[in-house]
């Protein structure tokens, strides 16, 4: 049944004998000039309520600033609510709203008689938290408007993160520090830590050992924000204290973990509890020589210099325990600092559906239409890219319906002669959702658009894959070859964050830093991303470029409850760009890239505009795999160009260079890619064209294997 307006009962009395319905007629309310449908409506961080029965003309508040001020459509300060109605009729006698659905009604604003046509009034809203606030308008015959209702989020409070491990300062030597992260009530909640140091270091925000650290005074220090972006550093600054028992428990620690020998720990429990008896009796002197024993057994059985470091440093501490000589305590407790937080990040729109930039040298397609989830940074790239096409000299056609008008009226992939006017593509994010299972039809590309790409790869083609481009295609290998690895799933963050509530931290490793795609960046990076994990390990068959040191999240203190049930990830071993040359065409794939916040990141844009011009044929890498090499080798025996002798010995040599490469052995690699060039100078090897081939080949694997060194 249709929602209909209250009754006249419930409605006040009214002069005249007219009732209730002859009054609604007249009060016509308009509350700023734009249509509401009947059901709810989301204007940038408002959730609008209407009754199912209102006007389709109806209209609603506004907020003054109109966008939010923080993050996740929270505000960091005062909002001010604007209303206004109209009744021709009777005219308008007052406005009014409330904080909540059960308070009081309080007057905006009042008129005298003779009632205006017309009233409007503002109020500022500074509640904290999420509220809903009704707000509703009395006619001059006092009938009153159904009450409306406009969410309001307001947080300008910081988290709070305290560490309860440290007790007065003070925690022993075999502690797990995990902070508690809390947002005052009634805060946004979804508390990140942005970033993390130990002792002006910094790392990723993870649980800290206290084994890890030396006795005596320390620091850690995080930046914090919550879902709304207020954010605050908290420096904590305490003393690492050590016992007898917690040296036995890091003694049975270093046994267990092959750091020290068993007899060692044996020996080294022996003179430890020697210490501790003379201790107990009284006797520091005969105590000493104990300790000094101590020492002198971990100095002479250790190799690791902070296994060696840690036990000398908890013997001398207790020894000078014993002998009351120990410093006294530096000032300890929590420093904390207002400090800014994340910010929203405007809208972005694409410049066109299909520039025509003076003096273009080539074009390239955006590919990024969705059947699955949606990936929000899809129109910042799409606008970078347009803007790399103006700055650098390449034009850009898009192809995604949802950023209509700036895409292109139908597909582009009708055939491979028609691609064949791009240079590359690009698929940026096209999820669609599908699995080993999906009909064609549910894949981003359907059956004649696949066939059409194919045909452009094989006739030479550019492929740039962009994060999500690897959760597509579920169903057709040949696109799991292409894109490298298929997307399985990601751990989850914090709405802190920013602007990714699934991004969590991440130490980031460069591996081939003679790349250009890579030449640019650190041996290892610190970054905020989503991280995917794949149905396979690629590294086998792909050039890798960058790889996830899964140490740095597997006890992501902002994914979950990580920091004590570690996250089951991809082996130790997580490829998360590369490249490679597949199938006739050029191969570049950046799985990184889901958070907005990215593409305004120089270090990381220069990654994509490298594999963009790469892949478009305007610059030259080293993008050599061994699946290449093995394919060409095998097409050479087959065609007769390489002798069978010659076939069989190079792709054993191959086999070897790659087994040596995943075992991180890259002399035994290179020793063995110097065997097939030995080979390919041989004219009795086969052909000249095969050999010059596969000559170029190996020695670009050789060349690799050199830079991994």
């Amino acid at each position: 049944m249709p929602s209909r307006p209250p009754t006249a009962g419930s409605l006040r009395s009214h002069p005249s004998g007219q009732t209730a319905g002859d009054s609604r007629r007249r009060l016509v309310r308009c509350l700023v000039a734009a249509s509401l449908p009947a059901a709810s409506m989301s204007v940038g961080s408002l959730v609008i309520a209407a009754p199912a029965w209102a006007a389709p003309t109806s209209a609603t508040a506004t907020l003054t600033p109109a966008v939010a001020t923080g993050t996740n459509s929270w505000y960091r300060g005062p909002v001010t609510l604007n209303l206004s109605a109209t009744d021709g009729a009777g005219g308008v006698q007052r406005l009014e709203y409330r904080l909540g659905n059960t308070a009081p009604f309080q007057t905006v604003v009042s008129a005298t008689t003779p009632f205006p046509g017309t009233l409007s009034g503002s109020v500022d809203i500074t509640q904290q938290g999420s509220t809903t606030v009704g707000y509703r308008a009395v006619s001059g015959d006092g009938s009153v408007e159904s009450t409306r209702t406009i969410t309001v989020r307001i947080d300008t409070v910081a988290p709070v993160v305290s560490w309860p491990g440290i007790v007065d300062g003070r925690v022993g030597h075999t502690a797990t520090l995990i902070p508690t992260r809390t947002d005052p009530a009634p805060g946004s909640g979804g508390v990140f830590i942005h970033r993390m140091w130990i002792d002006r270091t910094e790392t990723t925000p993870l649980p800290v050992s206290t084994s890890t650290l030396s006795t005596g005074a320390h620091t850690i220090s995080v930046i914090a924000s919550d879902a709304a972006g207020n954010a605050a550093r908290f420096d904590q600054t305490f003393v690492v204290t050590t016992s007898f028992a917690d040296l036995g428990t890091l003694i049975d620690g270093f046994a267990g973990s092959g750091a020290i020998s068993a007899g060692l720990a044996a020996d080294l429990h022996a003179r430890l509890a020697e210490a501790a008896s003379l201790v107990t009796s009284g006797n520091a002197n005969q105590a000493k020589r104990a300790f000094n024993q101590f020492v002198a057994a971990a100095q002479g059985g250790t190799h690791s210099g902070q296994v060696r470091d840690t036990l000398v440093g908890d013997a001398r501490y207790l020894q000078q325990q014993a002998a009351g000589e120990l410093p006294g305590d530096p000032v300890t407790g929590m420093t904390v600092t207002p400090t800014a937080g994340p910010n929203p990040i405007p809208a972005a729109v694409p410049l066109a559906a299909s520039t025509n930039f003076p003096g273009a040298k080539f074009r390239v397609l955006y590919f990024s239409a969705t059947k699955g989830f949606r990936h929000d940074h899809i129109p910042d790239t799409a606008l970078l890219v347009e803007q790399w096409g103006q700055q650098y000299g390449f034009d850009v056609d898009i192809w995604d319906p949802r950023l209509a008008p700036a895409s292109l009226a139908s597909t582009p992939f009708t055939s491979g002669a028609d691609l064949a006017k791009y240079k590359t593509v690009i698929f940026s994010s096209p999820v669609d959702g599908t699995n080993a299972n999906s009909p064609a039809s549910a894949d981003a590309l359907n059956a004649a658009e696949l066939a059409a790409f194919q045909e452009y790869i094989r006739a030479g083609g550019g492929y740039v894959a962009l994060h999500g481009a690897s959760d597509a295609i579920h169903n057709v290998p040949w696109y799991r070859d292409l894109v490298g690895a298929w997307f399985t799933n990601h751990p989850g963050g914090q709405n802190g964050e920013g602007t990714c509530g699934s991004c969590i931290n991440v130490r980031v490793n460069t591996e081939d830093a003679t790349n250009p795609a890579t030449a640019h960046l650190p041996k290892s990076w610190l970054t905020i991303d989503e991280l995917y994990n794949f149905d396979h390990n690629p590294r086998a068959e792909v050039h890798t470029l960058l790889s996830l040191d899964e140490a740095s999240y597997r006890r992501s203190l902002n994914s979950g409850n990580a920091a004590t049930s570690p996250l089951p990830l991809m082996g130790g071993d997580h490829p998360i760009a590369w490249c490679q040359e597949y199938d006739g065409g050029r191969e570049f794939s950046l799985i990184l890239g889901h958070d907005r916040a990215q593409y305004y990141r120089d270090p990381f844009t220069q990654i994509l505009l490298a594999g963009i011009n790469w892949t478009a044929g305007q610059t030259e890498a080293n993008c050599s795999t061994f699946r290449q090499t093995r394919t060409l080798i095998t097409a050479s025996s087959a065609a007769g160009t390489l002798t069978p002798e010659s076939a069989t010995a190079a792709a054993a040599l191959l086999d070897d260079a790659q087994a040596a490469y995943l075992r991180q052995d890259y002399n035994a690699a290179t020793n063995s890619l110097n065997k097939i060039t030995a080979i390919t100078g041989s004219p009795a090897a086969g052909t000249k064209d095969a050999r010059d081939e596969l000559d170029r080949q190996a020695r670009q694997l050789r060349s690799w294997m050199l830079s991994l060194k």
